[in-house]
């Protein structure tokens, strides 16, 4: 019977021994993935920045601006544009080797001197300061989907579970005694 079924099914068949059994193809409802081409011709024009400029969502610079310029707040957990200490718009890949070096070895200067703040960042404990929550909102108020309410009321909690409560899920030693049918 097992190999009844291992012969019929399509793990184990050869394609050929299918073919009768498939049906028509079905035309392509997409065409081909193709590329858009207004980055680089807005490059080559040299407009590229001026539809940045009007658009401030396309870079993550221009958003980051946004944010601190608008909301007064940071970005990405990165410290503000105007507050930032390596003055946020370090050298690229393109700029003159001796800048990113030196912009680097500033980073490592940054980085021996608060090894913690540079590394395990929040904007709560943040030592600068210049990271920040939008005007008027908190972590709670910031998050797209907010967290429920939870009461921690002690006169609520379930106490004298026997066995270790881990993450929140009751122990399994209970002894409960024989189920009763």
């Amino acid at each position: 019977m097992l190999a009844a079924v291992a012969l019929t099914t399509s793990a184990y068949a050869p394609g050929a021994a299918l073919a009768p059994m498939r049906a028509a193809r079905t035309p392509a409802r997409q065409g081909a993935v193709t590329m858009d081409e207004t980055i680089l011709e807005r490059a080559l024009e040299g407009t590229l920045e001026e539809e940045g400029a009007e658009n401030v969502f396309m870079s993550e610079v221009g958003w980051a601006t946004f944010l601190d310029k608008e909301c007064g707040s940071s970005y990405n957990m990165n410290q503000r544009v105007s507050q930032a200490e390596d003055g946020y718009f370090t050298p690229d890949i393109f700029s003159n080797p001796l800048e990113v070096a030196g912009s680097f070895l500033e980073g490592l200067k940054t980085t021996l001197s608060a090894p913690l703040n540079t590394h395990f960042m929040t904007i709560g404990n943040d030592q600068t300061g210049n990271r920040a929550w939008p005007k008027g909102y908190n972590e709670i108020k910031s998050r797209t989907i907010a967290p429920k309410f939870k009461d921690f009321d002690k006169k609520l909690r379930i106490t004298g579970i026997p066995g270790f409560n881990f993450f929140g899920t009751p122990s399994s030693k209970q002894d409960t005694g024989p189920l009763e049918l």
